[in-house]
């Protein structure tokens, strides 16, 4: 597993089956490691990290219109101080400004394990 470093999960999922968020398929290896840690909170190194639960995606990415500003993608968490992680179709993970364009986003791989050192890499480089 990837250097999550002073992350703190929460609780596992234990919520009704999600598999998909506005058209977008979460990826398996995604939903296992939700289903064992449903997000959390926490230094993961170059920055901080808010990994939002299975159960706030739908609510989150509806209120942010991601659908509308970014088709076929969602949000999964953000850095807490305008940053946006997320999912697109193909499974990707990326990097968007909470000033979404979709211009700016900035990918990170397709593996959920490896996400917080994907994201330090982004900022070491920013």
């Amino acid at each position: 597993m990837g250097n999550w470093f002073e992350f703190e999960f929460n609780p596992p999922y234990a919520g009704d089956e999600v598999t998909s968020i506005n058209g977008v398929t979460l990826p398996e290896q995604y939903l296992n490691f939700m289903k064992t840690h449903n997000g959390g909170v926490g230094d993961i190194g170059e920055t901080w990290l808010v990994l939002y639960g299975l159960e706030e995606l739908q609510e989150l990415n509806e209120a942010y219109e991601i659908a509308r500003f970014l088709p076929n993608h969602i949000i999964i968490g953000s850095n807490g101080g305008g940053e946006f992680y997320g999912i697109d179709m193909q499974g990707n993970y990326f990097n968007v400004p909470v000033l979404i364009e979709k211009e700016c986003i900035s990918y990170l791989g397709n593996d959920i394990d490896e996400l917080p050192d994907r994201i330090n890499e982004l900022w070491r480089n920013m």
